[in-house]
Parts: C-alpha cells; structure tokens; sequence
C-alpha cells in the first residue's frame, strides 16, 4: 500500500487527472457522433463537405500538438512553470483565428 502512495505525486496524479479527463471527453465525442439527433460530427475537425481539407487538418493537429506539449509542460513542473508560456500558447491561436478570419474575408 504504501508504495501506491508513493506513486502518487503532483506529477502522476495531474497525468493520472489528465488522462481520464481526455478518455471522458473523447466518450462524449464519440456519444455525439453517435447520436442520430445531435448534429455533431467528429469529421467536421479535419474535412470540409465530407473531404479532407488540409487547411483544417493541419490546423487541428497543430492545436492538438501545442495543447499536448502545452499541459505536459505544466504537469512535468508545476511548480515553475513561466506565465508568458500560457499568454505564448493563447496569442498563437487568437493570432491564427483573426487572421483566418482577415484572409475568408479578404476573399469575398
């Protein structure tokens, strides 16, 4: 027993946390794609109009990469963990989103 107590950390436990935090949301994902009634579908984050469209492929394996690296930052060392690396991750992808948003419109 006490060697289980000594596997839970801060570390282990905020990946232990994590873990079962993403396994939930990807239920709730999968639920809604189910589900004849919701208009959510899990093909809409990488295609556009049912075909794969690159733009937003790379987009959300980007989001999914720099999220990843951004929470093991936090869970490796929680304790020193920089605030510009927060206002860093956030600026990049507000960045992304207006300018996204400067080029659709910039195209009409």
């Amino acid at each position: 027993m006490t060697e289980i107590l000594a596997l839970l950390t801060i570390k282990t436990t905020l990946a232990l946390l994590l873990g079962v935090l993403l396994f939930i949301i990807l239920l709730t994902m999968i639920a809604m794609h189910r589900n004849p009634e919701d208009s959510f579908d899990i093909k809409d984050l990488v295609s556009k109009d049912g075909k794969l469209d690159e733009k937003k492929f790379t987009r959300f394996g980007a989001w999914v990469i720099s999220t990843w690296g951004f929470i093991y930052l936090i869970v490796s060392n929680p304790t020193t963990f920089p605030e510009w690396y927060f206002m860093g991750y956030m600026g990049v992808w507000v960045a992304n989103a207006i300018f996204d948003k400067y080029v659709n419109k910039a195209k009409e």
